[in-house]
């Protein structure tokens, strides 16, 4: 993983509205099942796509405000603060901002159809570092 050092938000339009984002996590590693992990600061009205193709799985951390998440032929779901929206992959549609302020914390990862044929990886320390080692 590359963690952004970058200072500040970008601001970025979520639909047609402005809307203020930050890149927290970028994947940066081979074989990484995480896409990034991204802060988003939406105004009521804006509107974040979530797009079939782009073959990730998406889980979305609503920290205040509320968001309606609504895909064609699917009843919507609404979360508000403290909720999780699961959303899988293979899914368009798009989140909704339902009051002002909303907040939220976007993390995008394969789906386990990709990641379970990716070659298993097992973090490694080198004894040397090991914890309560010298």
């Amino acid at each position: 993983m590359i963690v952004s050092t970058a200072v500040g938000d970008v601001n970025v339009l979520a639909g047609s509205v402005p809307a203020r984002w930050q890149s927290l996590i970028r994947r940066g590693m081979l074989f990484s099942e995480c896409e990034g992990v991204e802060f988003w600061d939406l105004p009521e009205g804006a509107t974040l796509p979530v797009r079939a193709e782009d073959g990730a799985e998406e889980a979305v951390l609503v920290l205040r405000g509320a968001v309606v998440f609504r895909a064609q032929g699917q009843p919507a779901v609404s979360a508000g603060a403290g909720r999780l929206l699961l959303l899988p992959h293979g899914l368009a549609g798009a989140l909704h901002a339902e009051g002002p302020g909303t907040a939220l914390v976007v993390v995008r990862g394969l789906p386990a159809v990709v990641s379970r044929r990716l070659p298993e990886r097992l973090p490694e320390l080198p004894a040397a570092h090991a914890l309560g080692e010298q």
